[in-house]
């Protein structure tokens, strides 16, 4: 096999890795159905804001404070830290980017 066939296939086989482990927001979103609601419209337990009224840059702006801020949140800040914890910054965008376009209602 010539260099330039082994070179090209390994560069599609690296892009295909990329591509499989971008954040996904809409996947992602599928762990916060259970308490904002299946469009971001409820009201968390223990909390006060719906997540769809919401920029995208204000949800951003609140999960990495769950990250990074333990007194950040509401009565079920635990819950929230746990469930961001594992969160990349990339994952992060995608989820609040993925809320935002998909379910935004104007305050």
């Amino acid at each position: 096999m010539k260099i330039g066939k082994i070179i090209a296939i390994a560069a599609l086989i690296a892009g295909a890795a990329t591509i499989a482990n971008a954040a996904d927001g809409a996947t992602i979103f599928k762990r916060c159905v259970v308490c904002h609601g299946k469009s971001a419209e409820k009201v968390p337990p223990g909390g006060s804001i719906v997540s769809a009224t919401l920029s995208a840059e204000e949800i951003k702006k609140s999960l990495r404070l769950y990250k990074t801020d333990k007194e950040h949140g509401g009565k079920m800040k635990a819950n929230m830290q746990i469930q961001v914890k594992p969160l990349s910054e990339e994952d992060i965008d995608a989820v609040a980017d993925y809320i935002f376009k998909n379910f935004h209602i104007a305050k």
